[in-house]
């Protein structure tokens, strides 16, 4: 040790790191009271050095999990040329990564629009929707999370339990949305049978971009599998006619795949499960490789812009671009898609033997290495589980396991467990979180 960096035990630099973010840094993501100092790839290492497997991708943005040596060293290598390009100068960073991002999308996605944060993707794709339609309204699910910004607050679920209270104040800065019944087979929310419900939710768009708009419709946002919604797939065939029905009123499908592309419900896009071209996918979380990065992908017919009327300073930061490039090109090279899919599977099979014996597990729900466990009282009420799922994510946390909670808000009301580990997971690191996950959920249910 030198004089910079004084010998001290562990704990005490836990608590230090503690005490000085709560002098200077605003927590407003939740305040989890554990400092990560160190990754290496699904494994990390908190401040009183104890170590956990990451099932959760820090936050679902590592998807080639914690400090991977090929992002490295794309990072490093742009660093050594030019870190830094502004937006109104060529970046060959820059280029190639929207090249890239257009060669793997479906259909005649072949424009990149980029941002610095997922809301701020969704921001413009509002932009590009609102320009080409002249309408200003769109319409969106009911659990849905598109962001917090004031133009994405519209887009986002409404729950006394979080964001409701967060908005006091913002009214005048809200714009009106059109909101639909959510997708979400487990808990319809119009009472219907998949068997027999012939896609109602997906039928409220129609209405909508009829008859519910004041200004006219820009555009119908969704995300293929809602994340902070409640870990809810799509049933088949919604977004095939959601798709169907915006063509029809000549409004473009804008897919929100901030949490959900690059490999983490399998394909490269997540709405490449279905046989959908829409007119824009939303991107984020993981496509800087860990440095902050979103995009919308779009169709030439919705590209464009007034001069100056979205832009951020460093949105499409060359270094960013370059550790996302590094990390696609890994994905295709390993077949990661595949893996995605197999390793999900594998997880899911695991999670189904746990839930035979289990009290609580109500549904279990997935896409590739998007998985979701949603825990209840009751199977026949579905009461949801929301104390016992706070004493799982501890007990989980105790045994060396990161794992998420939604439910579809978070808080005291999430009830629903997220398994979102690195796409490049092994088959044995599958296996390790599973059997954690097992021990930790018999304990809890032993004292109900």
């Amino acid at each position: 040790m030198t004089q910079d960096s004084p010998d001290r035990g562990a704990d005490r630099d836990a608590r230090q790191l503690r005490q000085q973010s709560d002098e200077h840094v605003i927590k407003c993501m939740g305040d989890v009271d554990m400092g990560l100092v160190a990754g290496d790839g699904l494994k990390v290492t908190d401040a009183d050095g104890k170590q956990y497997i990451d099932a959760i991708s820090a936050e679902w943005v590592l998807n080639l999990g914690f400090r991977n040596p090929e992002i490295k060293q794309a990072i490093n290598d742009q660093l050594d040329t030019i870190d830094y390009v502004s937006p109104v100068f060529e970046s060959e960073a820059r280029t190639e990564l929207a090249r890239k991002l257009a060669e793997l999308a479906p259909g005649e996605l072949s424009k990149v629009l980029y941002g610095l944060s997922g809301a701020g993707a969704v921001e413009g794709a509002m932009h590009l929707a609102m320009r080409a339609t002249g309408g200003s309204d769109f319409v969106c699910l009911d659990a849905a999370f598109h962001g917090r910004t004031f133009a994405t607050i519209g887009l986002t679920y409404v729950n006394p339990g979080m964001v409701e209270g967060a908005n006091q104040g913002l009214d005048r800065y809200l714009p009106r949305q059109m909101r639909i019944p959510n997708y979400n087979c487990y808990r319809c929310p119009l009472g219907l049978e998949r068997e027999t419900c012939d896609l109602a939710c997906a039928e409220a768009i129609e209405w909508e971009l009829e008859r519910g708009h004041l200004n006219g419709p820009a555009g119908v946002i969704v995300e293929p599998f809602q994340a902070n919604g409640g870990m809810v797939p799509a049933p088949d065939g919604y977004l095939e006619r959601a798709h169907e029905i915006s063509r029809a009123h000549q409004v473009p499908l804008i897919v929100d795949e901030v949490q959900g592309a690059l490999c983490r419900c399998g394909p490269m896009y997540a709405v490449q499960r279905t046989a959908v071209e829409p007119e824009m996918i939303i991107l984020g979380k993981a496509l800087g490789g860990g440095l902050p990065l979103s995009a919308t992908i779009t169709t030439p017919e919705y590209s464009a812009l007034l001069p100056w009327e979205y832009g951020f300073t460093q949105a499409g930061n060359p270094t960013a671009c370059a550790a996302g490039l590094a990390m696609i090109e890994v994905m295709l090279r390993d077949d990661l898609p595949a893996n995605s899919e197999k390793m999900g599977n594998l997880l899911t099979d695991g999670l189904a033997e746990i839930e035979k014996d289990s009290k609580l597990i109500g549904d279990i729900r997935g896409q590739g290495l998007m998985v979701g466990v949603e825990l209840v009282l009751d199977r026949e009420t579905k009461e949801p589980a929301f104390a016992e799922t706070d004493a799982l994510m501890a007990a989980c946390l105790e045994h060396g396991l990161m794992i998420g909670k939604t439910g579809p808000v978070f808080g005291s009301n999430g009830n629903v467990v997220k398994f979102k580990p690195a796409v490049n997971v092994s088959e044995d690191e599958i296996v390790e979180m599973t059997e954690i996950f097992g021990r930790a959920l018999a304990e809890v249910e032993a004292t109900l």
